[in-house]
């Protein structure tokens, strides 16, 4: 069985891309594996699975919102445990997400601090007892 050791980051701005690719294989054991639409997302998901440990999805992307990619990830067994952190630079989205009844995702707010982001990432994976 393959280590879980990828983190897919879906966002459709490549500064957004830039950033995190400086973070994530930096100061985490994680590799990562972008995406720039929900669609891409979804195949890139697909492909990586088994290896997938984390989603940091922006909401707003081109194609299918990040509602939608959390929605048709979680229909799948394979990413019922993965957890999901979003990122939107609206501070509406926090009720957005109540109204998806979306209540184990995490959400931080773009532009964000490398350690809030890092943060995030430990929270998100660390192990339920």
């Amino acid at each position: 069985m393959k280590k879980r050791n990828i983190i897919l980051f879906i966002d459709d701005e490549k500064v957004c891309h830039t950033l995190v690719e400086l973070i994530i294989p930096n100061f985490t054991d994680y590799k990562l594996v972008g995406a720039y639409s929900g669609n891409e997302a979804i195949q890139l998901a697909k492909r990586y699975a088994s290896e997938i440990a984390l989603v940091l999805s922006d909401i707003m992307l081109p194609d299918i919102n990040g509602y939608e990619v959390y929605s048709k990830l979680k229909e799948d067994e394979q990413f019922t445990h993965v957890p999901f952190i979003f990122q939107s630079g609206l501070i509406s989205q926090e009720e957005e997400l109540k109204k998806h009844v979306i209540t184990d995702v995490a959400l931080l707010y773009k532009p964000y601090k490398q350690l809030d982001l890092l943060k995030a990432i430990n929270d998100a994976l660390k192990p339920v007892n």
